[in-house]
């Protein structure tokens, strides 16, 4: 990318690609700086504004606000920044637990992410607003820059069991995304989110609560979590876990979702849906 913005100076597309490229290994301010000294450039030579340099500035100015003034520690898989002494101990105490989660999803998935991952422990309020996060959000894992981003206010030193799991959850993300090229579709990823955290559907809803969302009756962004870990459940039921790295590889390498599902589990995405739901209905549904 920037030998392609060294041939193209003046292309946006080049600019943008540098600024992606450089995002994702947790180099920010240089990404940051690229665009600025591109749109300088462009307003020196009256050249019209780009959207897409624009929209990318905007998205990489305001992270980097909201991590200037950070403290930080690093370790080989993750860089974890925090704001300031006040939560000095609970940024230690996460990346600790962060690095054992590591440990077992680098098992799981026999695959790691190739560059340390940017973590971000905010005030609640500066997560909701860096994130544009929905309120019921504990934690969320960044597509953009691969970070995994947690609001820590009022916490102390030692993490709940609340927050590990959504650390786990969060990470899980990660390493799909990893493995998966970026392609894995959301149910994947969320289903497969909660499974590592232990969560199993038999073990969190009751009897009428299965026969409800077996019958479509449970709605809402609940439902499609729980409907999420219920097809997870199913593919895993069905090859178990190296069937799942099997189908994250065949993403990666295939570039296409509904190939990687046909070569794993014999058909498209849309199909074992369709077959998932009508296995659920008879189970649960009567």
């Amino acid at each position: 990318a920037g030998e392609l913005l060294a041939r193209a100076p003046e292309e946006s597309d080049a600019v943008c690609a540098l600024a992606r490229a450089l995002v994702h290994p947790d180099r920010r301010r240089e990404a940051t700086d690229t665009l600025k000294a591109f749109r300088e450039q462009a307003e020196r030579q009256h050249r019209d504004k780009h959207p897409c340099v624009e929209a990318l500035y905007a998205r990489v100015a305001q992270d980097q606000r909201v991590e200037d003034g950070l403290q930080e520690h690093n370790l080989a898989h993750f860089h974890v920044r925090y704001d300031g002494a006040a939560h000095e101990g609970i940024g230690r105490a996460v990346l600790q637990v962060l690095e054992r989660h590591y440990a077992t999803l680098a098992l799981t998935f026999a695959r790691q992410p190739p560059q340390p991952i940017p973590g971000l422990l905010l005030s609640t309020q500066s997560y909701y607003d860096a994130n544009g996060a929905p309120a019921w959000s504990g934690g969320q894992f960044d597509t953009f820059d691969g970070s995994v981003r947690v609001p820590i206010a009022g916490l102390g030193g030692t993490l709940s069991p609340e927050l590990e799991g959504v650390l786990l959850h969060e990470l899980t993300h990660a390493f799909v995304a990893t493995c998966s090229a970026g392609l894995a579709p959301r149910m994947l990823q969320e289903g497969l989110a909660q499974y590592m955290e232990g969560h199993r559907l038999s073990a969190d809803l009751g009897d009428q609560e299965l026969r409800d969302l077996a019958r479509g009756r449970a709605q809402g962004v609940g439902a499609f979590y729980l409907q999420s870990l219920a097809f997870v459940e199913d593919l895993i039921g069905q090859r178990g876990q190296g069937g799942i790295n099997e189908l994250l590889e065949a993403m990666a390498t295939s570039r296409s979702v509904d190939a990687a599902f046909r070569q794993v589990y014999g058909s498209n995405l849309g199909r074992l849906q369709q077959d998932w739901e009508r296995r659920f209905r008879q189970r649960y549904g009567s």
